[in-house]
């Protein structure tokens, strides 16, 4: 369902609850996330600038650049990692896009963003289904959880194994990450951020370190992403998998957004590629 909506917008200074701040209009409600001027300098260096770009649920949005392009940069802001120089992130909460200062990768997990890194950042001697509820772990029934704060990890395995079958995987949640396949361990890097159920998800390069057949499922696990209404920002150098994937694409050159282009059956790889790499302007 579309409408108008006409909210008022709220500054967060510390990731958790905002303080009044000036009315703002929000015309398209399916935007989810949204970046106005945000931008990044380290010293004399503008990693990012002046970066004006919407993310929208039920779409996979990419963002493709080449090494130095500000990708990494723009979306370490989104995740509360990088805190930036100047402009403002807006994340929707009821019915509203909220304006949101992230001070750490907690306070934009709290507003529904949730990252899935390069590398997977996994503990590899703890087993899947401990890794999957790193930090969000339930506690057993009774005073057994409550007054002892025993972790039910019953529970923990049972819903490991149900979430990563939805997702297209089948091994046994109680492995150790450091036996798992590249895929596998990337599945459950997702499954972590999945098992929170944020609106929007960010997968920085996640085929980097995956077989071509685990490059397979994961690829039909970031497309089925969108169905339930979530957003998916997918940070990748592979052009192929950026075309076969991606709704909408984004291209970085030089710290600056420099397109976003609708993918369509017409849109070339080499295309994106010039793009990418044209020479600076004198």
């Amino acid at each position: 369902m579309t409408m108008t909506d006409s909210t008022t917008s709220h500054t967060e200074t510390d990731g958790s609850e905002p303080n009044n701040s000036e009315t703002t209009d929000e015309a398209n409600t399916q935007t989810v996330l949204k970046t106005d001027g945000l931008s990044k300098s380290f010293g004399a260096i503008d990693a990012v600038i002046d970066v004006d770009l919407e993310i929208n649920r039920g779409e996979i949005l990419a963002i493709a650049g080449d090494n130095g392009a500000g990708k990494s940069t723009y979306v370490k802001m989104l995740s509360g990692v990088l805190t930036p120089t100047a402009g403002q992130i807006y994340v929707r909460s009821d019915d509203r896009l909220v304006e949101r200062s992230f001070t750490s990768s907690k306070d934009a997990e709290k507003a529904g963003i949730a990252t899935v890194y390069q590398g997977q950042h996994l503990t590899p001697t703890n087993d899947a289904a401990t890794n999957i509820f790193l930090g969000h772990e339930p506690s057993k029934p009774g005073l057994r959880g409550s007054l002892l704060r025993e972790i039910d990890k019953a529970r923990m395995v049972e819903e490991s194994n149900q979430l990563l079958e939805e997702i297209g995987f089948d091994f046994d949640p109680e492995s150790p990450v450091e036996e798992l396949s590249g895929g596998q361990q990337q599945a459950v890097a997702v499954a972590r951020a999945l098992i929170r159920d944020p609106p929007t998800i960010i997968l920085d390069e996640p085929t980097s370190e995956v077989s071509t057949t685990g490059t397979d499922k994961i690829i039909d696990l970031v497309r089925r992403i969108p169905e339930e209404g979530k957003a998916g920002i997918l940070i990748s150098h592979k052009i192929d998998i950026v075309v076969d994937i991606a709704d909408r694409i984004a291209i970085m050159r030089d710290g600056k957004l420099i397109d976003v282009l609708k993918n369509t059956s017409d849109v070339e790889r080499i295309d994106i590629v010039s793009r990418m790499h044209k020479e600076r302007e004198l």
